[in-house]
């Protein structure tokens, strides 16, 4: 046993070796690449001033010297540590937050600085590899996690302090909350964390959170207090040890701190005009940094981390609960918090990738270890196979496969071929005249060489491209924020068409609802209703200046009802609003029917047996009516979700700028439009892109519910 254990410690901190080798690698060619950066000027300066107080043993000019005072000193001291075996140079000028960056830094600086910076990220990649290696791995190779670490930014102590903060607190927890040891080293990671930059104090609020959680489940909140007093008194010690800036005037600076975030997040005009909507944190977790400077981003893999991430959630959730805890905490920060920068993204990168990590064990490693488990076990069986009921299905399953091939198969290998070339509206005789099928064949075989054309296609003959369209499409639809507002889009619409299709199913199955078919019919007309009408309905009440709302509004004031949404159109979370009430609208009845059927098939037996035992409304509801009709749901929620996916017309017709993969093909498809028009391949690219991830969405929502295991009580 001792043996076994010893192993596996040694390959655990051979896993973290290597991460931390590579997550160095990376974070030293993108501090050495990248191109200067917002706030650097800021904290280089900062690092500067405190470079002359180490030189000249000023010391009592710590509790005077805090530029950027918003933010605390402790990062700010340790850049201008790194500064300190480099000649002295002239104070980097100061300049205002909604300057550009200042690309005339010195080199020297800004290396050793970065430098620093780099330390911790790398430093807390290999920690988390020690946790979890393939969570570790995804850190290490995390874009914008790489890109905010690897600057004179103040993101990668934190980072580090934040997560050790979290690994010392679950190492208490471990011990079943005896001894004080590894939580006063929590608290004192958090205190470090706090001096370092405030917003990373969100892994304290996670930590409070399954601490509750734990005492409420061991029925043991009065002993939990005392150490949540201790572990919040050492960490309120220590940030103002680390904080030499207070110790002068602690109240008055405090204050001074919040008021500033209170002013900068409503009235700073760069956070005014970047009008970013609340969700776009998770844009942000959805695409990369890499077209923003693409030579320094070696790998750009985080919306795949983050579909893990999502895949992981559940089963990491049983394991061990702080890591998701703590990415719930940080985003509904994020949502809340006006101010909506990219590297506040870093503060939940971490507990992102354990959880990555363990998402990836869950739906590859596993699954591949099953199956070689069943190949082994199917070698000792013996084979048997009944080809008499195969004989008597055959005749039932020619003909179905006969149109699954003709209408599916066919049409997307076609979609496939075309994504391969050129195809546009000029070469549009040449392919219908065998040159697709020409180009090919003849390119799949290699008998032709890959043309290199450039985009926009405008050849008048149809050339074979290969895959090479795939990367720069799907780099654009994901760092353009295309793909995340469609899937997020999807989520959130369909979300809200089951919840309400739902609860008008439960209330229209009462037995005193008055004209009960008649409601049903009138809940069902929008359904009945095409889609383009719908839309353009619901855009002549919302229509800017000319629609209902707007003339109702200039008639009748402020009194108007849904007054608020007048205006809509310069907010992008009124714009998400204003496309969900239509989009929902337009797609709850389908739900309800489907919720209705659904509750006419489950047994009448568990209901008289839960009455019998006395359990009231809402306990019936949890344990019984949603467990049963979940799974005669999910065929419904596909179906809708391929719909919302897909949807076209209501994008295409609100004036709001936003595009799902559906509008964007037909842009590029369109040969009259006004879009980079006729381009047929790079349409065929889209949809092909489209049906891979309805596949996976078709295959997680699957695997998330169990629908395919089926039912026996309907």
């Amino acid at each position: 046993m001792k043996k076994n254990n010893f192993t596996i410690k040694f390959l655990l901190l051979l896993a973290a070796v290597l991460v931390a080798s590579l997550a160095g690698y990376i974070r030293w060619h993108a501090l050495t690449t990248l191109n200067v950066d917002y706030d650097e000027d800021d904290y280089l300066r900062a690092a500067q001033q405190f470079t002359t107080i180490f030189r000249t043993g000023d010391w009592a000019s710590l509790q005077e010297t805090n530029y950027r005072p918003e933010h605390p000193p402790l990062t700010k001291i340790v850049f201008g540590l790194s500064l300190l075996p480099l000649p002295d140079k002239p104070l980097i000028p100061d300049r205002p937050t909604s300057a550009e960056p200042n690309k005339y830094l010195p080199r020297d600086l800004l290396r050793n600085a970065r430098i620093s910076s780099a330390i911790f990220g790398t430093l807390t990649a290999g920690l988390v590899a020690l946790v979890n290696p393939v969570g570790g791995f995804f850190l290490a190779i995390h874009a914008f996690t790489t890109k905010y670490v690897s600057q004179v930014m103040l993101e990668a102590l934190p980072a580090l302090t934040s997560f050790l903060t979290a690994l010392f607190y679950i190492k208490w927890k471990q011990r079943k909350y005896r001894g004080t040891g590894w939580l006063l080293l929590s608290g004192l990671f958090l205190g470090l964390t706090a001096a370092s930059k405030y917003v990373y104090c969100v892994v304290g609020i996670a930590i409070l959170v399954d601490w509750l959680i734990s005492a409420i489940q061991m029925k043991e909140f009065k002993k939990a207090i005392v150490p949540v007093l201790l572990w919040g008194t050492v960490s309120i010690l220590i940030f103002f040890v680390g904080n030499p800036y207070f110790w002068a005037d602690p109240i008055g600076r405090i204050r001074e701190t919040l008021l500033y975030y209170a002013s900068y997040s409503s009235t700073a005009s760069e956070v005014t005009s970047a009008g970013y909507p609340f969700w776009q944190p998770l844009v942000y977790l959805f695409s990369t940094p890499k077209s923003w400077q693409p030579d320094a981003i070696l790998v750009a893999l985080d919306p795949l981390i983050t579909l893990f991430a999502i895949l992981g959630f559940v089963s990491q959730m049983k394991k061990q609960r702080l890591y998701p805890v703590w990415v719930i905490t940080a985003l509904v920060f994020l949502f809340i918090y006006p101010v909506k920068w990219p590297q506040y993204i870093v503060i939940l990168t971490a507990p992102l990738c354990i959880i990555a990590g363990e998402g990836f064990k869950v739906t590859i490693l596993n699954p591949i270890s099953q199956w070689i488990e069943r190949i082994k076990a199917n070698r000792t069986k013996p084979k048997m196979v009944d080809r008499q009921d195969t004989k008597k299905a055959l005749p039932w399953l020619i003909p179905g496969i006969i149109v699954f091939l003709i209408f599916t198969i066919l049409p997307l290998l076609f979609e496939i071929g075309v994504s391969l070339t050129n195809f546009n509206s000029i070469s549009i005789k040449d392919g219908f005249a065998g040159g697709i099928f020409r180009e090919v064949w003849g390119g799949l075989t290699g008998k032709i060489d890959v043309v290199k054309s450039v985009f926009p296609f405008r050849d008048k003959l149809v050339g074979y491209i290969g895959t090479s369209a795939y990367p720069s499409i799907l780099s654009y639809v994901t760092d353009s924020g295309i793909l995340f507002f469609n899937i997020f889009w999807t989520i959130v619409s369909v979300a809200i068409q089951t919840l309400l299709g739902l609860f008008l199913a439960l209330l229209l199955k009462q037995k005193k609802v008055f004209f009960k078919k008649g409601w049903e019919i009138l809940f069902i007309i929008p359904w009945a209703i095409p889609e383009m009408i719908g839309a353009l309905m619901w855009v002549n009440i919302f229509q800017p200046e000319t629609g209902w709302l707007s003339l109702g509004v200039s008639q009748f004031g402020a009194s108007f009802p849904f007054s608020f949404l007048n205006g809509w159109q310069n907010s992008s979370s009124l714009q998400m609003l204003v496309l969900l009430i239509a989009g929902v609208w337009y797609g709850f009845p389908f739900m309800m029917l489907a919720a209705s059927a659904g509750l006419k098939l489950l047994p009448s037996e568990v209901y008289d047996a839960a009455a019998i035992d006395g359990a009231n409304g809402f306990d019936i509801f949890r344990w019984i009516t949603w467990p049963m009709l979940l799974p005669l749901l999910i065929p419904a929620v596909i179906i809708r979700s391929i719909f919302a996916f897909n949807q076209f017309y209501l994008f295409q017709v609100f004036p709001t700028g936003q595009l799902t993969l559906a509008g964007l093909s037909y842009n590029f498809f369109n040969p009259s439009g006004f879009f980079i028009n006729g381009q047929f391949a790079v349409s065929a690219v889209i949809n092909v892109i489209t049906v891979v991830f309805l596949i996976l969405f078709v295959w997680i929502l699957n695997k998330w519910s169990n629908a395919s295991e089926g039912v026996t009580y309907a």
